[in-house]
């Protein structure tokens, strides 16, 4: 069903067939057949109504026409559709009346999928797109989200995503794409990262450039660094090759855990890399510590010639209800980009270096300190957090013993922290853990009093002298009756 075909805002309602014919009839010449299948791949499932608005001003594609397209002997229009996307079919009075009424547009709100805008650019006319994760349906996995709010008939509503776009061809292709996607991520969550637009992400090359900015060719790995590099987030740069297959993938986990997207690279693509998947039956190896990172069976991307929140898989074995599967396989992935934190030091590997050798101290070491781990098997989960993120949520997880929550929330904390949470695989798989080891990173992994505090069942020491910006002083708390506590959770959200 259509409702006002020839109107600014038409509405096209999804019947028991969920025609999606109507809606390319609509949206023609802008949306094509290729556009329309993107479209489907991702909200088939989900989606029952969209509201096609016209006349659409995208500052992203405004921003590439003005630079680009429109010095074009045949110039494409400079205004787009937007396509809104709800899982329950809506009507102009209900978009009137949430206008003006909380609890409608509370309800108006938990229905809303996102939007879409469709370009006048071919061969991809997928544009600035915002979906939430429930649009594609569950993945079971974790990923990082942002923000975003939107106007529709003077009704704002609010939703959380990640950023996607596809490619246009001409001013950006895949590496050009995924590098906005991240920028756009960051400027959504964190209001010190000002908004980059397309072209502009051509520009954060300029200098660097090894031929013609326009119509684009790609960027090199070290093109994209140093593009993510002039807006604040120093990149380092990671490959399969110097790394190692395990080790390689493992950090590729653990940045992602810590809440930082990646620009993964194939051998001939880029994606962004913003989640995970566990499987907690996964075979391990029979001995040994066990890293969270064993558990992952795949990872959440963006993928510019695809669609939102695919998994690229470790076997490409599809699995899971509403899972669309990547094309590629964790073994394709040949290099990644991480767009570190400017007051974070410390790299994931050495932060790994220095806890695996407080672990296995002869003074500090878990086998002398904590009875109850002694002969365990244990799992290790690394991440990356603010200080004042792991203090806010203290309260919930309660941390074993209220002498290690007390003396959390009174202990100054550097702006990031290294956090090493420790578990057995009895905890882990209950989702809980039995202690931290807290680390500076704004330390090196050279500098033997780095830690903030050592967190055992039985056990916490803390370094009370570098909270207090003096020579280490180390104080004992001896905790009785400890509980474990669940996972630290705040650097990625449930999709």
């Amino acid at each position: 069903m259509i409702d006002g075909e020839n109107l600014v805002l038409t509405i096209v309602t999804f019947e028991a067939t969920k025609d999606w014919a109507d809606l390319l009839r609509v949206a023609s010449p802008d949306l094509d057949e290729a556009g329309l299948a993107k479209l489907i791949a991702a909200l088939n499932t989900t989606a029952k109504c969209v509201a096609v608005e016209r006349e659409y001003i995208d500052k992203d594609y405004r921003d590439t026409f003005s630079h680009f397209h429109s010095k074009r002997f045949s110039t494409p229009n400079s205004r787009c559709l937007r396509l809104h996307f709800f899982d329950q079919h809506i009507t102009r009075t209900i978009l009137k009346e949430a206008s003006v009424d909380g609890k409608k547009v509370e309800a108006l709100n938990k229905s809303y999928l996102g939007y879409s805008v469709i370009r006048p650019t071919k061969p991809n006319c997928i544009g600035r797109t915002f979906l939430t994760p429930a649009s594609r349906g569950s993945a079971s996995a974790f990923a990082s989200l942002c923000p975003e709010k939107v106007s529709i008939l003077g009704t704002e509503l609010a939703i959380t995503g990640f950023p996607f776009i596809s490619q246009d061809s001409d001013v950006t292709v895949c590496a050009e794409s995924a590098v906005w996607m991240i920028l756009r991520y960051f400027s959504n969550r964190y209001h010190l990262y000002p908004e980059i637009y397309p072209f502009q992400v051509v520009n954060l090359t300029r200098d660097y450039s090894l031929g013609r900015l326009v119509p684009s060719s790609g960027l090199h790995v070290w093109q994209m660094a140093e593009a993510l590099r002039s807006i604040g987030r120093p990149p380092l740069i990671y490959t399969r090759r110097v790394s190692g297959d395990n080790f390689f993938e493992h950090l590729l986990y653990t940045y992602i855990e810590s809440g930082i997207p990646v620009l993964a690279g194939t051998k001939d693509h880029v994606v962004v890399a913003f989640g995970h998947r566990s499987s907690f039956t996964a075979n391990l190896p029979g001995s040994g510590t066990i890293y969270s990172s064993q558990f992952n069976d795949a990872f959440v991307v963006n993928d510019d010639n695809r669609v939102p929140y695919q998994l690229i898989q470790r076997t490409g074995v599809v699995s899971g209800a509403g899972a669309q599967a990547s094309k590629y396989t964790f073994k394709d992935i040949v290099d990644f980009i991480v767009p570190m934190p400017e007051k974070v030091f410390l790299p994931a590997e050495d932060f790994q270096t220095v806890v695996t050798a407080i672990l296995e101290s002869s003074e500090f070491g878990y086998k002398v300190l904590s009875p109850s781990l002694k002969d365990s098997r244990l799992v290790l989960r690394l991440f990356l957090t603010t200080g004042k993120s792991f203090k806010r949520h203290l309260g919930g997880r309660k941390m074993g013993h209220a002498m290690v929550e007390d003396m959390y929330r009174n202990l100054p904390l550097p702006h990031f922290i290294w956090v090493c949470e420790i578990s057995n695989i009895d905890a882990f798989g209950r989702h809980e853990v039995c202690g931290e080891i807290l680390w500076d990173a704004t330390r090196n992994a050279r500098e033997p009093n780095g830690w903030i505090a050592l967190h055992y069942p039985e056990i916490l020491v803390v370094d009370i002298g570098s909270a207090l910006n003096r020579a280490q002083e180390l104080i004992r708390f001896d905790l009785k009756d400890p509980t474990t506590y669940e996972l630290y959770r705040n650097n990625l959200q449930p999709i």
